[in-house]
């Protein structure tokens, strides 16, 4: 379903009092297209709410946005609508100084179902397999219409009732249609890919797919892989973990001093070893089909890095999985 402009004049914008007590505002019977039952987050952007549509009767999720200007969310879900593994949008517009979007309620981010759901468990890697695939898709389809989303991460992706995955807040995507440079700072620390912290503004897709490589990590270990409190630190840890080398064959890279201990070789199938190798309690086991995936999209190099559409033609993902076959 498109965008909606003929909501406009019915929805109630958001008040303080009802951010503050993370209470949705009442709203008088038959004046609103959008009835808010309860806020269902809240932050610097502004209160997402849980709503009914008053018209389909669709429970909905609807973003109450602060900024004035939120075209480049509004295009990217415009343009993704219709993905399985993309939240899809139901109704856009203005009110006074807030904008709102009304969107599928879809369930709990995937931070949310791995802290408190599964406190802390690892996924296996069948199931870390039908997950990624369906990321992976997601992402594949916006990097085919020309769109990173700068900003992927377990917050940013909503799990259904039946554990399927949809990745959402597109606020930072970007169209790489008029080309570099692009903004940097952008995303989230823990998620991005080292040519950003090294201040890199000529990027790719190649940084969602780095996203994927650590959300991947994250999946089988049951915690991030990554802890740096500065952009600094956080380059440092990847380093150490990955080696040099790697990053010093990029084009990209200027020749400065790199922070970290500076080995030239990866460490991350020590973190990540095949099955037969496997302590008992030991670290998470993964294929060596799985590790070339991992491994793929965790290049420090972003030239050398898979894109989210190679990983999806890698063999890991070619066995057989009825539930991953219809995402």
């Amino acid at each position: 379903m498109g965008w909606s402009t003929a909501a406009l004049d019915d929805v109630v914008a958001a008040t303080p009092a009802a951010r503050k007590s993370h209470r949705a505002p009442a709203t008088p019977a038959g004046s609103g297209r959008f009835h808010r039952l309860e806020v269902i987050g809240a932050g610097t952007f502004g209160v997402v709410y849980r709503a009914r549509d008053r018209r389909t009767g669709e429970i909905v999720a609807m973003k109450c946005l602060r900024a004035s200007d939120f075209a480049a969310e509004v295009s990217a879900l415009e343009a993704c609508s219709g993905h399985p593994s993309i939240v899809q949008p139901r109704a856009s517009g203005h009110l006074g100084s807030e904008a709102f979007l009304a969107m599928e309620f879809v369930g709990p981010t995937l931070r949310y179902v791995m802290k408190h759901v599964r406190f802390g468990r690892r996924h296996t890697e069948l199931e870390v397999r039908l997950l990624m695939r369906q990321l992976c898709a997601g992402v594949r389809w916006m990097n085919r219409l020309g769109l990173m989303h700068r900003d992927l991460k377990p917050d940013n992706v909503l799990v259904d009732s039946h554990g399927s995955l949809k990745i959402c807040d597109l606020g930072l995507s970007c169209s790489m249609a008029d080309g570099p440079p692009y903004s940097n700072p952008v995303g989230t620390r823990g998620y991005r890919a080292p040519e950003l912290l090294l201040g890199c503004t000529d990027y790719d897709e190649h940084v969602d797919s780095w996203a994927l490589g650590v959300m991947m990590a994250e999946l089988l270990a049951g915690k991030h892989p990554f802890h740096g409190r500065s952009d600094t630190e956080h380059l440092g840890e990847i380093l150490d973990l990955l080696g040099t080398a790697d990053i010093k064959e990029w084009s990209g890279y200027d020749g400065r001093r790199l922070p970290g201990g500076c080995q030239p070789g990866s460490f991350l199938r020590n973190k990540f070893p095949c099955p037969a190798e496997a302590r008992i309690k030991g670290p998470p086991t993964l294929s060596e089909a799985g590790f070339e995936v991992l491994s793929g999209l965790l290049r420090c190099n972003p030239e050398k890095r898979l894109t989210a559409e190679q990983a999806l033609k890698h063999r890991w993902f070619k066995e057989a999985n009825p539930r991953a076959a219809k995402s």
